[in-house]
């Protein structure tokens, strides 16, 4: 795969990012594992991920996690509609001096990016390290393309040892709260444990299983709904407790170590997302030929 080409683009961005961002587990809480996540404020780093995303967008990432150009766009009136399509998700450029764009600052470009960056941090987890979940991840679900859009904001099929289960991710990102964005997000967790979302987690699972190896396919239909992982991420800056007993944590199903915490505090919330927008509309040239 040659590095100047659009998947060599790729393809760097997301090497660089599973050899920068470091993920530590901190001392289990007996409500859930928290893991702390570090390195995306690296100039190199937060390009990275920029770049990382226009290629997920552009098709460059399979469901299966390998590189393969054949979606891409490409062209000068793909080139132009892949531009209106970046500049929807995190606008033209950083100026928001209107409480309109602030709104979209805060409602649509964080909280897609933060998205963005929990897909990323999940496509990398086909490792043997896999730190992420506790095994590698067998197939993702695509990167929602609208920054409001309804559903799981992640979903993979992950194997540990034999057996295959599944993840469901949600992402929250607020500078100053953190803490409750946390509970925010748990409360799909505890709509899912009430069987609310049974039939989209069948849909779901049927989507990924085509990307299978047969073995793995044949535990989709009777096991891996026994076998949930939930994954709340947050993004934040202002510091808070990740290792604190969350009783919303603590009343759902899954076992402690099958409720991943991801904790990003940010030292420059906004300057991370002003950066990483900005290298994704300067991708758009390097990914769509």
């Amino acid at each position: 795969m040659m590095s100047g080409t659009p998947l060599g683009v790729v393809a760097a961005a997301l090497k660089h990012i599973t050899e920068s961002v470091d993920l530590c587990p901190l001392p289990r809480s007996d409500s859930h594992t928290p893991i702390r996540v570090s390195g995306l404020e690296l100039p190199d780093v937060t390009r990275a991920f920029g770049r990382a995303l226009v290629g997920v967008l552009a098709g460059a990432v399979r469901t299966d996690l390998r590189l393969a150009a054949r979606l891409l766009a490409t062209g000068i009136d793909g080139r132009a509609e892949f531009v209106g399509n970046v500049r929807t998700l995190i606008g033209v450029d950083n100026d928001f001096g209107t409480a309109e764009a602030i709104l979209f600052r805060d409602t649509k470009r964080n909280a897609w990016i933060a998205e963005g960056v929990l897909h990323i941090l999940l496509a990398v987890q086909d490792q043997a390290s896999a730190d992420l979940l506790g095994g590698r991840i067998q197939a993702l679900r695509k990167v929602h393309t609208r920054p409001t859009q309804q559903g799981f904001d992640a979903v993979a099929l992950y194997q540990n040892g034999d057996e295959l289960s599944i993840a469901i991710g949600e992402s929250k990102a607020s500078r100053e709260d953190g803490s409750g964005q946390l509970t925010e997000a748990t409360q799909i967790f505890k709509h899912i444990d009430l069987g609310e979302y049974g039939l989209q987690l069948r849909q779901e699972l049927e989507a990924l299983s085509e990307h299978l190896s047969d073995d793995l396919a044949a535990q989709v239909a009777s096991a891996v709904l026994k076998r949930l992982c939930y994954v709340p991420s947050i993004v934040h800056e202002k510091e808070f407790d990740p290792g604190k007993r969350r009783e919303t944590l603590a009343r759902l199903r899954p076992a402690v170590d099958r409720k991943r915490l991801l904790v990003i505090q940010l030292q420059d919330f906004y300057g991370f997302f002003d950066s990483v927008a900005d290298t994704m509309r300067d991708a758009v040239n390097e990914i769509v030929v």
